[in-house]
């Protein structure tokens, strides 16, 4: 799971909340930088919001 946010205490709460469901968060930094990998603009989309990272056991 991508995490994006310009509050750190925030991004660690939902961090451990996505471990706890199972997932593996994965820090991509504040807003400005992470976010717009994440997100679609019009025409324009992020690098990363269409990747799937998936481990099975």
């Amino acid at each position: 799971m991508f995490l994006a946010s310009d509050n750190d205490g925030a991004a660690a709460e939902i961090g451990a909340l996505a471990e706890d469901l199972g997932f593996s968060p994965i820090e991509l930094g504040g807003l400005s930088e992470g976010g717009l990998l994440v997100q679609g603009r019009g025409n324009s989309w992020g690098q990363l919001i269409f990747k799937d990272l998936v481990k099975f056991d």
